[in-house]
């Protein structure tokens, strides 16, 4: 992967933001591709980043951005190029510059309070993200309408897997075959409830473009400030159902404290919606989302869809989390 010195990069602020003038350049990030640096002004603090997206992709996510900005969605303002641009292209990546938020991490993972309100944080950037129309040039993320296809397709994975793990045998292959049974189920039924659900109603009612989903909301993405929570790293946007994001952060908390803390559980999903609110069957095909042994499935990929010898601890982890969710979640779906 090529390199950018800060030199370059105090080179590319002169020729495409000539009229901020900075002081100081600070490497945040050094990742292959992406990469982040703050950069320091004599009044105020940036962030540059390039993103190891596709140009077509940085367009959207941008706009998307810009859109959110301007309807008061606290996320980072972009700051424009000298000919107007919200980003610019160098060697292939394209770049942008926001204004740099001052604010302390939210742990959602391992404090409850700052979970609570993490997701309050997130409801209001649902709500605002609402009407933002993609430019026609740009290349965008749209999971709308593909949740029953999706479920289908990896339960026939966590099938046809069995039918491997039967035949290879290895440590991690066993243990697959023991939880296999068990996890088809969950998924058949998952399957099932969703196509009784409000899903297609709720898809058809939203239209083409709806709510933008973050995708990989969490700590480290997402800053507490005196304004409210502000929102970063949306270089994953896609329209979708809000719960699916929700869905996540849930899970992720859950999985944090080893157990699915049911009286926290409630109080997440109730911070969540006193920002923006669930009806009684969207909040069903939020349960049903969770039902879906979407853990234990993304443990399983690793073995049979990337090739690795997979972890056979972490799938026994997967499986205890997915099975302790279940009375729970079949008590909430009656």
């Amino acid at each position: 992967m090529d390199t950018i010195t800060i030199t370059q990069v105090k080179k590319l602020i002169e020729s495409y933001y000539p009229h901020i003038h900075i002081q100081q350049i600070t490497n945040i990030q050094d990742d292959p591709i992406k990469k982040i640096w703050k950069l320091h002004s004599d009044h105020q603090s940036f962030c540059l980043k390039r993103m190891k997206k596709a140009i077509p992709v940085v367009h959207y996510t941008t706009s998307a951005q810009h859109y959110l900005h301007e309807n008061g969605v606290l996320v980072a303002e972009i700051i424009p190029t000298i000919d107007g641009r919200l980003y610019f292209e160098h060697n292939g990546y394209g770049f942008a510059l926001y204004e740099w938020i001052e604010g302390s991490d939210l742990n959602m993972d391992t404090n409850h309070k700052h979970a609570c309100i993490g997701m309050q944080g997130l409801a209001q950037f649902h709500k605002g993200s609402l009407g933002f129309i993609p430019p026609s040039a740009s290349r965008i993320y749209d999971r709308m309408g593909v949740w029953p296809e999706h479920y289908v397709k990896m339960a026939d994975h966590l099938k046809r897997w069995k039918k491997t793990a039967s035949t290879t045998k290895t440590d991690f292959d066993k243990v697959y075959l023991k939880y296999a049974d068990e996890m088809i189920q969950m998924a058949d039924q998952a399957c099932q409830l969703l196509e009784k659900s409000c899903y297609k109603d709720w898809v058809k009612e939203i239209g083409q473009y709806g709510y933008l989903c973050h995708q990989d909301y969490g700590r480290g993405n997402a800053l507490d400030t005196k304004n409210g929570v502000y929102i970063l790293d949306l270089d994953n946007l896609a329209y979708d159902l809000p719960i699916r994001d929700v869905r996540k952060m849930l899970t992720e908390k859950m999985k944090t404290n080893k157990t699915w803390n049911w009286k926290q559980f409630e109080q997440l999903i109730s911070a969540y919606t006193s920002i923006l609110p669930l009806t009684d069957k969207q909040t069903h095909l939020l349960y049903i989302d969770l039902l879906y042994p979407h853990f234990y499935y993304s443990v399983a990929k690793y073995r049979f869809k990337k090739g690795t010898a997979g972890s056979v601890k972490k799938l026994a982890r997967a499986y205890r989390f997915e099975k302790e969710k279940l009375a729970g979640l079949q008590k909430l779906l009656t």
